[in-house]
């Protein structure tokens, strides 16, 4: 018989519009944290930790969605055209791309002449790696034709 896994903790379940009340009482100086979370049986922690990432506005985007599609697309295309870039470079990428968007950007950003971390690839299932080098017989030799030679003689082969 399968194992089934039961959670023992709450922790991950509140709603956001829980967080979100529980959030504006503690905020407009009704509440404390420790009390606004007891009321609402939410752990304090997750509540302060809520609160914080409100105050920084991590949830502010830079690029559009319609703008992360393209600039997912290009990735993708360079990989297939086996020239994929490493994390960094892609960081440098994306904040040329905003930057020749007229795009304001973070502080940081500028500084280093680089986006931060790329939220964004998570969320268009990109996963960003330092490439291999492909030796330039190998990137020629894979086209239409040598793969059907290839699976030709593997069909021949299977029939004997």
């Amino acid at each position: 018989m399968p194992r089934k896994y039961i959670r023992k903790t709450t922790w991950g379940k509140t709603p956001l519009e829980e967080m979100e009340s529980a959030a504006s009482e503690v905020k407009e100086g009704k509440k404390s944290i420790r009390a606004a979370a007891r009321e609402r049986n939410i752990d304090k922690s997750s509540l302060l930790r809520f609160i914080k990432k409100k105050k920084t506005g991590e949830e502010k985007r830079i690029l559009t969605d319609e703008m992360e599609e393209e600039l997912a697309k290009h990735l993708k295309q360079l990989t297939e055209q086996f020239r994929g870039l490493p994390p960094v470079k892609c960081c440098q990428l994306a904040f040329e791309y905003a930057e020749r968007n007229n795009i304001s950007v973070p502080a940081n950003w500028t500084k280093v002449q680089s986006a931060g971390r790329l939220g964004f690839l998570v969320c268009r299932h990109l996963s960003v790696r330092t490439p291999e080098a492909t030796s330039l017989g190998r990137a020629t030799a894979f086209n239409k034709t040598t793969v059907g030679e290839f699976f030709d003689n593997l069909a021949a082969v299977m029939d004997r």
